[in-house]
């Protein structure tokens, strides 16, 4: 297995009867919207919070607690779109390291929209979910399996969610300096996936210095970060698609400076 053996892309990615360059256009559709996503999201969820509460801006503890916010079928419908994309994203090789690492961080992600975080603002000694009568605001799972158990397998998929994405950035550089010899693109996706790994230690540190900044903490300002390299990262790998359905026109041939020669009668 082999971080490089991929398809192999056509010549004219463009071609509508060829299925060599049908599969290409599918994968780097797939990029293009995952990409779209990861850098909507942050967004949508602050933005969409307003609209809901008639322009009070709030910002939550994290991404993960706007699933307990009037967001939450975007935080649902947006992650489980992502992580379905990287289930099927590669699905025909999957003797690469791209296939196992984006089922790694789909299974993942799924798992943080099924396992959701604790219910924000909860008063010390409140019940949590899983007790009877049911508190309010428990999910399903969170009253079927406990809250505190319910919130590790959410944190503990998150973070495998967030490894994969920073692996999966390092084999986007691999790529561009070993087949596509394009420094700037290796040095761009080198950037995001350090940006994703600086992300998660800030949101160590920042956590155990209580390092907010108003209602921003650690946690919420690294899970932004962390998202937006990684949407920054496949968005740009699926720049490819645009190139390869509209090919940059080839540059006139320059005049001729040579003097006209006599015709001959």
């Amino acid at each position: 297995m082999a971080a490089t053996d991929t398809f192999q892309r056509p010549a004219d990615a463009a071609g509508r009867t060829d299925p060599a360059a049908l599969y290409v256009r599918s994968y780097l559709n797939i990029r293009t919207v995952v990409g779209i996503i990861g850098l909507a999201l942050p967004i949508a969820f602050i933005v969409g919070e307003a609209a809901y509460l008639r322009g009070s801006v709030h910002v939550r503890g994290s991404i993960s607690a706007y699933y307990h916010s009037s967001m939450r079928d975007l935080f649902v419908a947006g992650l489980s779109v992502v992580g379905f994309l990287l289930l099927t994203y590669m699905s025909a090789q999957p003797r690469t390291w791209d296939y196992w690492l984006s089922t790694v961080a789909g299974v993942a992600v799924i798992g943080v929209v099924f396992f959701p975080t604790r219910r924000v603002g909860i008063e010390p000694g409140a019940p949590l979910c899983g007790v009877q009568p049911e508190p309010a605001g428990c999910a399903p799972m969170q009253q079927a399996l406990g809250e505190n158990t319910v919130a590790v397998v959410h944190f503990t998929c998150a973070a495998i969610f967030i490894g994969s994405l920073a692996a999966i950035a390092f084999i986007f550089a691999y790529r561009e300096k070993k087949y596509e010899n394009d420094r700037r693109m290796e040095l761009v996706q080198k950037i995001c996936g350090w940006a994703i790994i600086a992300a998660v230690v800030w949101v160590a540190v920042g956590g155990l210095l209580r390092l907010s900044m108003g209602e921003v903490t650690p946690l919420y300002l690294g899970e932004v970060v962390a998202v937006w390299a990684f949407g920054t990262s496949w968005l740009l790998k699926g720049r490819d698609l645009t190139a390869g359905l509209f090919p940059p026109k080839p540059a006139p041939e320059p005049a001729s400076t040579e003097e006209p020669q006599p015709r001959v009668v």
